[in-house]
């Protein structure tokens, strides 16, 4: 009972890894993610269906790092990468913050000349 209980979980992780593998490849396709950003999710989806195929290698790491339950370090290490996944991202929308905020400030000063040149036009028609 309990080998057949370990094939399905084993089927399911390399489902679901297929699952983010494809998706994440149809997306990059369709240009909804960007290349940069869908690098991570391949190497987290690769990664699953590595463990998920080679479950001794998670058996073999669990005990390198004295966990007892196998699965439990392979959830830490995927909320790890979650956590590193998520600090991209904030890196990410910081940089686009201050980008945005650049371009702002430059369209402001752009509309400014431009109010200026077009006063200099109106007075230079008026004499």
């Amino acid at each position: 009972m309990m080998e057949g209980a370990t094939l399905s979980v084993q089927l399911m992780g390399v489902c679901f890894s297929l699952i983010i593998l494809i998706s994440v490849f149809l997306m990059v396709k369709a240009k909804m993610i960007r290349e940069k950003y869908s690098l991570v999710w391949f190497l987290i989806g690769l990664f699953t269906l590595f463990m998920s195929i080679f479950k001794d290698t998670l058996e073999w790491f669990s005990n390198l790092v004295g966990v007892y339950y196998a699965p439990s370090a392979f959830f830490a290490i995927l909320i790890a990468c979650a956590y590193l996944l998520l600090l991209n991202l904030s890196v990410s929308m910081s940089g686009l913050k201050m980008h945005n905020k650049t371009l702002t400030q430059e369209l402001g000063l752009t509309k400014l000349r431009l109010e200026e040149l077009e006063k200099k036009m109106n007075a230079g028609e008026q004499h």
